[in-house]
């Protein structure tokens, strides 16, 4: 999924200053996973409103946009907006240095091309600081408005843990899960494979909230499933919602606040092909579908 980790790049443009601070290490620890876990490299966008970051995995199969408001970080300065280009993987190796009790501030001065990541453990001296060089990001226009408005018939709220659950039950089998929506009856995920197939099965009670007004399926892929479900650990709040031939919509809303919308496109079902994916394609169709509205 991840490809090899590409050499220097040209030198950015001048960026102006920010800090972003956390006092709670496991959330910017396990955001800054999450996001390593489907892409390389991602261009940061911080305004003096909020933090947002809008990527598109390199095979085009997923698609996310994490969105936390000035408010809910702990600190939170920044005059002018300013995008800046980070390696994940490089930042994900920094930030799991952090230990559990540690505060996080992530920082740039504009007289400097790095980042700065300072840790710092309550009621301590100790102060531990490392700086990560930005980079020239290129990054594909993301047509994220587009897919926030379609109209989804089927949504639901449900606890993470029963998603994880399914999605390690349809491991045994296969690498890809299939999800189905019953109108005013549930859900049923499902996987088949060689040595037999496996069903889970959720009725409307077992559901926070629902509202399923249609039936609707979709198979999708347990890579990029069990890349997003690690931030499930600091999730408060998901919904999901479906639509046959559609890609699948995720939204979990975050402790501690902000949101990170996802949006998974379905495997196409082929003859020759049993993982196949109409990658070039699907982002395209939703956005010519929505244009013609």
């Amino acid at each position: 999924m991840k490809g090899e980790k590409e050499m220097a790049k040209k030198k950015p443009d001048q960026v102006k200053g920010f800090t972003l601070k956390k006092e709670n290490s496991k959330i910017l620890k396990t955001i800054v996973e999450t996001l390593a876990s489907i892409i390389d490299e991602a261009k940061f966008q911080i305004t003096p409103k909020e933090f947002m970051v809008e990527a598109m995995d390199p095979s085009r199969i997923c698609l996310l946009r994490l969105t936390i408001k000035n408010g809910d970080f702990d600190e939170y300065q920044c005059a002018e907006k300013c995008h800046v280009g980070l390696n994940l993987d490089d930042l994900d190796k920094i930030l799991k240095r952090s230990t559990a009790n540690d505060s996080i501030e992530i920082s740039l001065t504009e007289t400097d091309q790095k980042i700065k990541v300072k840790m710092k453990a309550p009621e301590s001296t100790r102060t531990r600081t490392f700086s990560l060089a930005l980079l020239d990001v290129d990054i594909e226009e993301i047509p994220m408005e587009n897919l926030l408005n379609i109209e989804f018939n089927s949504d639901w709220v449900m606890d993470p843990e029963f998603l994880v659950e399914a999605i390690k039950d349809a491991e045994i089998y296969s690498e890809i899960l299939n999800m189905k929506a019953l109108e005013d009856q549930g859900l049923v995920f499902s996987s088949t494979g060689q040595i037999g197939e496996m069903n889970y099965e959720l009725e409307m009670d077992d559901l926070t909230e629902s509202n399923i007004n249609d039936t609707a399926s979709g198979a999708y892929s347990l890579t990029f499933l069990k890349a997003i479900l690690k931030i499930a650990s600091i999730t408060e709040r998901l919904k999901i919602s479906i639509k046959s031939d559609h890609p699948l919509k995720m939204v979990f809303d975050l402790l501690e606040g902000g949101n990170l919308h996802y949006f998974l496109a379905p495997r196409v079902d082929s003859d020759d092909d049993e993982d196949l994916y109409d990658e070039d394609d699907i982002y395209d169709e939703e956005i010519e579908e929505e244009e013609q509205k």
